[in-house]
């Protein structure tokens, strides 16, 4: 079995993060974790959040960063994350108060091309997050793969969400499949029977086949994502934690 690095998106810890930013970074090491993807900074200026990543030994693998500061303050975003070695920046939803509508997919997805465009020119990469809204179906098709099929693939690629997937009732697995290539980081959450969240591994989604496709389509990182614990935050992304580990030892 494959075994991709497991990273932690750290809105899974956002209220140990809002608190203190710097032991939600430590949190995510001593359990483990290789590298961590952002949701804000908690006020860190670049240099000291280098600092700590580098003393902790956590790579930094991407930053989840709004649409509507994708539009207005993209340089500085870029200038952030350069300083601190990597060159991922990712769309987490669509903008606040977004119309679903199959056209307002196909203009989501050149508005995020063109600025996919932009941070390419600095020597960034663009990609976009998706929830369980984009598998509504709009004249057949999934509205995530009107996105991607309006999008130039050069300059954005597909985070695909396996746990959103699930929840939208679509195979995550049969989905990660159809992105060869596209797909260089994957979230992995979990939905249980009843359709509430649960920890990773403890639910519905198939760790083992999700490994197996995660290795055939050249996915670079896992990604954990927690937003609903049935015990803790810290708990919750520990045993999911653990339990990826075993699938991959598998």
């Amino acid at each position: 079995m494959s075994e991709q690095p497991i990273a932690l998106q750290l809105y899974s810890l956002r209220e140990l993060a809002n608190e203190n930013y710097v032991a939600a970074l430590e949190l995510a090491a001593g359990l483990g974790y290789q590298g961590v993807e952002f949701a804000g900074y908690g006020g860190l200026s670049s240099g000291e959040m280098n600092d700590h990543l580098l003393r902790l030994g956590l790579k930094p693998i991407s930053s989840h960063v709004p649409l509507e500061r994708l539009r207005d303050a993209l340089d500085q975003e870029i200038a952030y994350n350069r300083a601190l070695g990597h060159h991922t920046l990712v769309c987490p939803a669509p903008p606040r108060g977004f119309v679903r509508t199959a056209e307002n997919w196909r203009q989501l997805a050149l508005e995020l091309s063109e600025i996919g465009k932009r941070a390419a020119d600095q020597g960034f990469r663009l990609g976009y997050h998706n929830h369980s809204s984009e598998f509504e179906v709009f004249d057949g098709s999934y509205a995530l793969d009107i996105l991607y099929a309006a999008a130039e693939e050069e300059y954005l690629f597909a985070q695909l969400d396996l746990g959103w997937i699930l929840y939208g009732k679509e195979d995550p697995v049969k989905y990660l499949r159809s992105m060869p290539g596209r797909c260089p980081l994957v979230h992995v959450k979990d939905f249980d029977h009843n359709q509430e969240q649960t920890d990773v591994g403890c639910g519905r989604l198939d760790l083992v086949a999700v490994l197996e496709a995660a290795a055939e389509v050249e996915v670079e990182w896992l990604i954990l994502e927690t937003e609903v614990y049935k015990v803790s935050p810290t708990e919750s992304v520990r045993i999911g934690l653990e339990n990826l580990k075993q699938a991959q030892n598998q």
